[in-house]
């Protein structure tokens, strides 16, 4: 009797917080599972775990899925969730809605090898107000960003402790931003070509907080000319 009992109270305490919140049904057509051997690239996910906003949506999608056309995403209505897992696995991420957050963990098989999967799911924001406890009115990056134009000497092909460096950097008046390239084959070889020298960069500016670097200043690159 006391088994019986017992075992009762351990699947109701289970079950009690999934009844809690409920699922939340994903589109198929709007879920989108993708794997890269570039780890610089996971650097663009927003470390919220969602978007909100349209262009940087954009961004995303032409850096880790460059040769398919940007989907549809009404971010009025929507938004979308972003799951990450180190190697080529498969992702799973099953959201639910409780108390008006959106929540959500992402969880991946265990296949060793080089890079990230990634999964990107959209859906409806209804009345939620925040997703994993993060308002979805809010900055993205945590610290907003800043149109700039930056006048410097380039470097390129750097490298830092745990991979926390873009690869290329801008100094103007002792201050050194890194600069953000993507995908963008033009630009990284531009860059390559004016390291060392004075180049003119416009792009947006924000803060990222690291581990072997506390605070990074990156700049992504929207124009990169040689200085005139």
């Amino acid at each position: 009797m006391f088994t019986r009992f017992l075992s009762a109270m351990l699947l109701a305490a289970i079950v009690a917080p999934l009844a809690m919140s409920a699922e939340l049904k994903v589109d198929p057509n709007q879920d989108w599972y993708g794997k890269t051997p570039d780890n610089a690239l996971k650097k663009l996910a927003p470390e919220s775990g969602f978007i909100n906003d349209g262009e940087q949506f954009k961004k995303l999608w032409n850096a880790w899925r460059p040769d398919e056309a940007l989907p549809n995403v009404d971010f009025d209505k929507q938004v979308v969730l972003i799951g990450i897992v180190d190697g080529p696995n498969r992702v799973m991420l099953r959201p639910s809605l409780k108390e008006n957050d959106i929540q959500f963990i992402a969880a991946g098989t265990r296949m060793a090898g080089p890079g990230f999967a990634y999964r990107l799911v959209a859906v409806n924001k209804g009345d939620a107000q925040s997703v994993n406890g993060k308002p979805i009115t809010a900055s993205q990056s945590g610290e907003g960003s800043i149109e700039v134009t930056v006048i410097g000497k380039i470097e390129s092909g750097l490298v830092a402790i745990g991979g926390e460096t873009t690869g290329t950097t801008i100094t103007a008046s002792g201050i050194t931003w890194e600069l953000e390239l993507g995908e963008n084959a033009e630009f990284r070889k531009l860059a390559e070509e004016l390291s060392g020298k004075q180049a003119k960069v416009v792009g947006s500016l924000e803060r990222r907080s690291g581990v072997e670097v506390k605070v990074r200043y990156i700049v992504t690159v929207e124009k990169l000319t040689a200085a005139n």
